[in-house]
């Protein structure tokens, strides 16, 4: 899992930025979404009931205001199998009071207008639930026997408490009154629902056992707001009203999703710029840094960006121009010491002319010589150190393949075989050459053939191999032979062993180019001298 999730961490820094404020974007929405979750719930759950109650109360207004004969009508077009209706003689009260439903109840009474009855809100337990459940059921049951009822096609029945959960969230019950002027004293309007029955006048105990709720009697257990306003007020008809349960709102809607995509969508853009325009400088100054590592010396990188690049650029350019000062300090101290050598050995090879002893004139003129090919050899590893050539870019793989051209054409028998086509690489040519020559030259030397391979290494870079079918050098010698004037030959005979030099000016010149030479065994026999030259900065960044 952890190696899974190395792989998926993006690598640059750019990426990282953007990873990590669209992290925290989509955080933070997921924290404030399960804060304000509760809220949100009794927010809606609060509009939704309220809706159902201006509804309720709508209903009882046009109730109020239409003569009694359309009353079945009314409730016809009003209520629906979420939305069931009924009028009563007596108002149901299905629970005790809370704190929610006496806050529901001073609700429907405000938007009645706070009459001089006032309006119940109570919530159905669940064997009240279930007790209507079965109720219905048997009513249903009667209808279907009673084929031949009169009012059967005037009143639809609507299923309700078949089409809710009883151990959902509890059904809310509204009984609100309904005051009306009826004519001439007549009998006090029957109780009007929507079942088969109802155009009838039922009793009380008809209303209490449909309604399966506790309704007011005539015992005196009415409350004091009621009996007053039976005595002072029009005949009272009650509306009852019972409203499938409200469930809880999603946690995750369709607009929260929308509003994290827009949000991480556009937080997403302005990182890229941002994390672009801080990126950019660290890409150039890297660019320069390997230049600088190669030997190459670029123009100052401008020192753009945050601060803290700005002030590592500018200690980058302050470096670089001190690294350039001691190079040409350097170079043009080797140069008076070439010319100052040069000099004293000129001078004594004069003088050894005037040697009257033929042998010790002629030893005298040797060591001469072989003083002045060593100082020729020093200045030329210390030039190679310290080159000047302009870095350009060349098709690496060619100029290996030239160098053995040029080889086989002389008559020395040099194999090359690659496996890579083109390898375009910013470097320095002649040194590459020279130290690719050294490597040819010693394999030459020391074997009968030798075989250049060229393939790809697997972080993008290049391997050159150079093999021979010589003797070899001993394992713990491979390290030593890259010191400057090293010979696994003790003498100082130039034509057995050279000077030493060659394989120091080799690695030199490819640890320039940010490379490496390593010594191995070969399949042949012999030596292999492998050259690895590493991918070029911009593919890596």
């Amino acid at each position: 899992m952890k190696h899974v999730l190395y792989r998926l961490w993006p690598r640059s820094l750019a990426a990282q930025l953007i990873a990590l404020l669209l992290g925290a974007v989509i955080l933070t929405h997921v924290v404030l979404a399960v804060l304000l979750a509760e809220e949100r719930h009794d927010a809606v759950l609060s509009e939704r009931r309220g809706g159902a109650l201006s509804r309720v109360a709508a209903i009882s207004r046009i109730l109020a205001t239409t003569p009694r004969e359309n009353w079945h009508d009314v409730l016809r077009v009003a209520q629906s199998p979420q939305f069931q209706l009924r009028l009563l003689t007596k108002p149901v009260i299905y629970s005790e009071k809370t704190d929610v439903t006496r806050l529901l109840s001073e609700r429907v009474n405000a938007a009645l207008g706070n009459p001089p009855v006032a309006a119940h809100v109570s919530f159905l337990s669940q064997s009240d639930c279930r007790s209507e459940r079965n109720r219905e059921d048997l009513r249903m049951k009667g209808e279907k026997s009673d084929g031949g009822h009169p009012d059967r096609d005037k009143v639809k029945f609507h299923r309700f408490f078949s089409n809710i959960s009883c151990d959902g969230p509890p059904v809310m019950g509204v009984a609100v009154p309904i005051f009306g002027l009826f004519e001439g004293g007549g009998p006090t309007p029957g109780a009007v629902n929507n079942t088969p029955d109802s155009g009838k006048i039922p009793s009380q105990q008809s209303d209490n056992a449909l309604a399966g709720g506790k309704a007011g009697t005539d015992d005196g257990s009415d409350s004091d707001d009621t009996v007053l306003a039976a005595t002072i007020a029009s005949p009272t008809i009650w509306l009852d009203a019972r409203i499938n349960n409200f469930s809880a709102p999603p946690w995750v809607v369709f607009q929260s999703i929308v509003r994290v995509v827009l949000s991480a969508v556009s937080i997403g853009i302005i990182a890229f710029f941002v994390a672009r325009r801080i990126t950019l400088p660290w890409k150039a100054l890297a660019v320069a840094a390997d230049r600088v590592g190669r030997g190459d010396f670029p123009e100052p990188v401008a020192e753009t960006g945050p601060l803290e690049i700005r002030h590592a650029a500018r200690a980058f350019n302050q470096m670089t121009a001190r690294l350039k000062r001691f190079v040409q300090d350097r170079t043009r101290m080797l140069a008076a010491i070439s010319h100052d050598l040069r000099t004293p050995i000129t001078s004594l090879r004069l003088r050894a002319e005037f040697v009257e002893d033929p042998e010790n004139r002629r030893k005298i003129i040797e060591t001469l010589n072989e003083m002045e090919q060593m100082v020729a050899a020093a200045m030329t590893f210390a030039r190679e150190e310290t080159a000047d050539e302009k870095t350009r870019k060349i098709d690496v793989v060619a100029l290996v393949e030239a160098c053995c051209a040029d080889l086989e054409e002389t008559g020395h028998p040099v194999t090359f075989e690659t496996g890579v086509e083109h390898f375009s690489y910013a470097c320095r040519p002649l040194s590459i050459k020279r130290a690719l020559g050294n490597l040819l030259a010693n394999g030459l030397a020391y074997g009968e053939h030798v075989f250049v391979f060229v393939t790809r290494a697997e972080d993008g870079g290049l391997w050159v191999d150079v093999c021979d079918d010589g003797p070899g050098i001993p394992i713990d010698q491979r390290d030593r032979v890259f010191e400057p004037f090293f010979r696994l030959e003790a003498s100082r005979n130039k034509e057995t062993g050279g000077i030493g030099l060659g394989l120091a000016i080799a690695r030199t010149a490819i640890r320039a180019h940010g490379g490496e030479i390593y010594l191995e065994d070969s399949k042949f026999g012999g030596l292999r001298a492998r050259i690895y030259l590493p991918a070029p900065v911009l593919s890596q960044v």
